[in-house]
């Protein structure tokens, strides 16, 4: 069996499993999870103040009209088309990578 790497070069055997390598797969994913939900959640902030030269922060749900929320939820998704497959996949190739840490022949 002829194993590829990433970049199409002929491996001379395949490439070790180390939870160490695992370990900071999962946090990058992890990381790249937390920017998506920061940006989201920022753009729906802005989306809910209404005009984007407002400065303050709506603090939580408690100083919110209907109508904030509403505009809060409307962008929510508006923006799930942009930053829910994203996400998606990272929730799944950490899952993924976890059930990896799991196997006993991970080193």
């Amino acid at each position: 069996m002829i194993l590829l790497s990433p970049d199409g070069s002929v491996l001379s055997r395949p490439p070790r499993l180390s939870r160490e390598a695992l370990r900071f797969q999962i946090a990058r994913r992890h990381a790249a999870l937390a920017e998506l939900e920061t940006g989201m959640v920022a753009a729906c902030e802005s989306a809910a103040a209404g005009a984007p030269s407002k400065v303050r922060a709506i603090s939580g749900r408690e100083c919110r009209d209907r109508v904030t929320w509403h505009r809060y939820l409307a962008a929510a998704m508006r923006l799930e088309a942009t930053y829910g497959p994203p996400m998606s996949r990272l929730r799944l190739e950490i899952g993924q990578l976890e059930r990896l840490m799991a196997l006993p022949i991970a080193a």
